[in-house]
């Protein structure tokens, strides 16, 4: 199996505090580290991956270190990273490892289809809570889950900055990454504010602010990281 090896940002590039940047000092803090220089400059070659169909055969970990390698080799310079999909996989992999029941990981709200959630997650975690302490085994509970993680770790390996969109699938990946590439966690952005509970605590955990809370629909939400991430990349250079 593929050994993660991950780098330190840059921290030593950041200027004394500016209180000037306000809410969005965080995030270009966080770039800069992630360029190594500072001001940072607006990325020129994004790539935006939506995760979908996951891989049919093969370890699906290195299907998706291999896809960061691409980006990478390819010349991206930062990743929107989005998922439509395994929202189930995502909250089982998130409460597994915050040790969540499935109505705390799920949330109270009456969605139509609220209580086959529920089922899901429970039935998930008597699988995944086998797991714990092999974060390999544990994304291995779900193809897509577990080449997210290998995307998310593999992009930190490269020192590919990755904005994330607060789905839950893409949570709970960035939890069992984490476990797979420590550290890789301060190669990421969360854009915005999940609506679901376990992916919400999956970014407490890993230390990550929301840049947004606007309640947008999640696709929307990552775009709208990335529009005011770079433009706020160029008035700071002016």
């Amino acid at each position: 199996m593929r050994t993660f090896e991950v780098p330190t940002p840059a921290t030593d590039v950041l200027p004394t505090a500016d209180r000037a940047l306000g809410r969005l000092g965080p995030a270009l803090h966080w770039l800069a580290c992630a360029q190594g220089t500072w001001p940072p400059t607006s990325p020129q070659a994004i790539r935006r991956v939506i995760v979908g169909d996951a891989v049919t055969s093969g370890d699906p970990i290195e299907a998706g270190a291999h896809l960061a390698d691409e980006i990478a080799d390819g010349g991206g310079d930062l990743v929107v990273l989005s998922s439509n999909v395994g929202a189930v996989a995502g909250i089982v992999a998130a409460a597994a490892l915050l040790d969540l029941e499935p109505v705390a990981a799920v949330g109270t709200a009456g969605a139509a289809d609220w209580a086959v959630l529920i089922v899901g997650v429970r039935d998930g975690l008597r699988q995944a809570r086998a797991h714990l302490g092999d974060a390999a085994a544990l994304a291995a509970i779900s193809p897509v889950l577990a080449k997210t993680a290998g995307l998310l770790a593999q992009c930190a390996v490269r020192r590919t900055p990755v904005v994330l969109d607060g789905s839950p699938l893409v949570c709970g990946a960035a939890l069992v990454a984490e476990q797979l590439a420590p550290g890789a966690c301060a190669w990421w952005l969360a854009g915005q504010q999940p609506p679901n509970p376990a992916a919400a605590r999956a970014l407490v955990e890993l230390g990550l602010s929301p840049l947004l809370d606007l309640h947008l629909a999640l696709p929307l939400g990552a775009e709208l990281t990335l529009s005011v991430l770079v433009q706020s990349v160029e008035h700071l250079r002016g």
